[in-house]
């Protein structure tokens, strides 16, 4: 009689969940938060795209930062008030170079998901001026009725009084709430959510903050858009709670398992190991939803997000072995992006444990052992189980396991399955002065085989033994590594190598409103940004007699410089976007990027000004077409050494040597491009070319 009770009981469970859940079944995936609070030079599309071969070898899913645009066309700003939802410019980069790494990491095996923000919205220019936006021939108007009634403008002098109904969840004062009971806001969501799944390539969605508004809004959205996955922001700490929210979505979407999150910071508080431990049914289980078999499916566990990574809840306990609970427990473990930065190597090794057995969301654990200092669980995945151990007491896994790694109070064993090696490659694609060695290495007894003309790597290929010089110009690596069981994927990396100047001119022509300049300067060494002028706002510089802030950097190591000009003043500030190059260059102020929180403008290049490098004579070389729809002709009767194209920002995008005087453009999109060409004397030239 108990068992017939106990399987109706699941029987009314499972049908409650929707058929069309996105929270998949068995996930095997693993997922990386992308970013951090203000993590702009390290979570840049362009940034994350040069390490895609290397994200890929280990996640699944890349949880991207809001990547809508919070105030046209760019802000220093988190996104988390955005302003548009059909134009996806944003602190970290524009909307094609967005679109270019979606396509790289999904070409790779690696899925995007979206940071969706639609608890609460900002206005154009005041509180309340919602843009108008069209996506497939429908215009989507906004109205006050979207705001909720008794949102904080409703009580300011001057602003309009919305007409929504009252919240219907927590508040968020930094902007409107919205009212989702709204039929055109409703149907604004749908159409937003299927521009990012469609024409971005998203593959799903992390919502925020759910607490303000009703899970059951989620679900209706979720079933429109059809995405892959699907979590929510429910920050609460209940399981219960978590729990609650999961029922009002219809189990249509996974929750971030803050329970599970609480457990890790209870057990770093206490240093008492049986904190991570739970019961189910008298049976002991991993802390969190994940404790529950029954919802374990759900559960996005985590231990430190961007939020809390930056405030009293942040983990303060041993970050390896919570990452071994968690790579190591059911759920969908999503890394911290601090955590995988300082601690790489030991990770990707936990990940290819995980990945070896297809450990999954829905795994059955066993606790063989709990205590104040030693936790042991068994996991099961689709391909094999795995052993992991934490704490200091003394364990011995069965001798069929075999050790995969082991660290400071933490070890995994598995048994069956295949350990994919870990293939690491020095450094990431981009660009590199000329010396720049490259290093490879892979976990296990794995032989490194590799190409450098575009082909795919094989067991003939070259062996690696040794560290590679990379020379001048571009290179195209392609590389694997080949175990006794299971190979790498093929990573491929692209390298552009310049001869290192051994000083930079920068110059800028400032509006003429600015009265003084400052020139702040850095440039990116492992991942960090190392500041070559001082701290913001930089070193106090002059106009010269051309009406010019110069600046030349000299205690430069990377071959790429960043600068930023400013009128260093402490209020009413003014300053350029970021700017980058790796030689001599001249910008001039153009259109103004945006006003809020301070004033900046976009930066063009200015082929009539004079560097330090004598210029060709503009009558002894012509490009043509210009306007073009792609290819254009170089005519001079000079011998050219190298060709090079710039952004509107100074950012080169490709370089080419040997004499060649065509280029082709059609791979990038339309816009403004300067082409510089180089002679035998070592005079250059630059053009202006318009793509169309």
């Amino acid at each position: 009689m108990k068992k017939t009770i106990y399987s109706l009981i699941l029987f009314i469970f499972f049908s409650q969940m929707s058929v069309h859940a996105q929270a998949p079944a068995q996930a095997t995936d693993v997922m990386l938060q992308a970013f951090y609070w203000d993590s702009y030079s390290q979570s840049r599309w362009t940034v994350l795209q040069s390490q895609a071969s290397e994200l890929s070898a280990s996640f699944d899913m890349l949880w991207l930062p809001p990547s809508g645009d919070a105030n046209s066309p760019y802000s220093s700003t988190m996104g988390y008030t955005d302003v548009y939802w059909f134009r996806q410019n944003s602190s970290f980069g524009s909307e094609t170079e967005l679109k270019n790494l979606i396509t790289t990491l999904k070409n790779s095996g690696t899925r995007c998901i979206a940071d969706i923000v639609i608890n609460h919205r900002n206005g154009v220019t005041n509180w309340t001026d919602f843009p108008v936006e069209t996506y497939n021939g429908i215009t989507y108007t906004p109205n006050l009725y979207w705001i909720c009634s008794n949102d904080e403008v409703a009580g300011q002098a001057g602003q309009a009084k919305p007409l929504g109904g009252t919240d219907e969840g927590d508040n968020f004062g930094g902007a409107r709430d919205l009212d989702h009971r709204n039929v055109d806001l409703q149907n604004t969501i749908k159409a937003y959510l299927q521009f990012m799944k469609n024409d971005m390539g998203y593959d799903g969605w992390r919502y925020d903050m759910t607490k303000g508004y009703p899970g059951s809004y989620n679900d209706m959205y979720n079933k429109s858009a059809g995405a892959y996955y699907s979590v929510g922001e429910y920050w609460d700490g209940s399981y219960d709670a978590l729990y609650a929210w999961l029922q009002k979505a219809n189990f249509n979407s996974t929750t971030f398992d803050f329970s599970f999150k609480y457990a890790l910071n209870n057990w770093a508080s206490t240093g008492d190991l049986t904190k991570l431990v739970w019961t189910y049914n008298s049976a002991n289980q991993p802390a969190g939803l994940i404790h529950n078999p029954l919802v374990r499916r759900y559960a996005t566990t985590f231990i430190d997000n961007h939020d809390t990574f930056r405030d009293s809840n942040k983990f303060t306990g041993d970050v390896l072995m919570a990452n071994a609970f968690m790579l190591c427990s059911p759920g969908i473990p999503c890394v911290a992006l601090p955590h995988w930065i300082q601690y790489k190597a030991q990770i990707q090794t936990m990940i290819a444990a995980r990945h070896a057995v297809q450990l999954h969301s829905e795994s059955a654990v066993v606790v063989n052992q709990s205590g104040s200092n030693i936790y042991v669980a068994t996991v099961t995945g689709k391909n094999g189980s795995l052993i992991v151990k934490l704490g200091s007491a003394s364990y011995s896994a069965p001798s069929d396991y075999k050790l995969v790694t082991s660290g400071n109070n933490y070890a995994i064993w598995i048994k069956g399955g295949s350990l994919v090696p870990v293939l690491t490659i020095t450094p990431n694609s981009g660009t590199y002065s000329y010396g720049q060695t490259l290093t490879m290495s892979a976990t296990g007894s794995a032989n490194i085989y590799y190409t450098t003309d575009g082909s795919t790597p094989t067991a003939s290929s070259s062996k690696y033994t040794v560290p590679i010089t990379l020379p001048l110009g571009s290179t195209n690596l392609k590389a694997i590594a080949i175990g006794a069981s299971a190979s790498s994927n093929v990573a491929s990396y692209t390298y552009n190598i310049i001869e290192k100047a051994s000083a930079i001119l920068v110059r800028f022509k400032a509006p003429e409103t600015w009265t003084s300049g400052s020139v702040y300067v850095w440039e990116m060494v492992n991942g960090s940004a190392v500041q070559l002028a001082g701290a913001w706002p930089g070193k106090a510089i002059t106009k010269d007699t051309q009406g010019y802030y110069s600046y030349s950097i000299t205690n430069f190591t990377q071959p790429v410089v960043n600068v930023i000009f400013n009128d260093g003043k402490s209020s009413g500030a003014e300053q350029t976007v970021d700017l980058s190059t790796t030689a001599n260059i001249c910008w001039k102020y153009g259109s103004v990027a945006t006003t809020s929180p301070v004033k900046k403008y976009n930066a063009d290049l200015d082929p009539s000004c004079t560097t330090a490098v004598e210029q060709i004579q503009e009558n002894v070389w012509s490009v043509y077409p210009n306007p073009t729809t792609g290819r254009i002709n170089i005519q001079t009767d000079r011998k050219l050494e190298k060709l090079v194209v710039y952004s509107v920002t100074g950012k080169i995008l490709e370089t080419i040597k040997g004499g060649l005087k065509e280029i082709d453009l059609t791979a990038y999109a339309n816009g403004i491009y300067f082409i510089s060409a180089s002679d035998e004397d070592g005079r250059v030239a630059t053009k202006q070319i318009i793509k169309q």
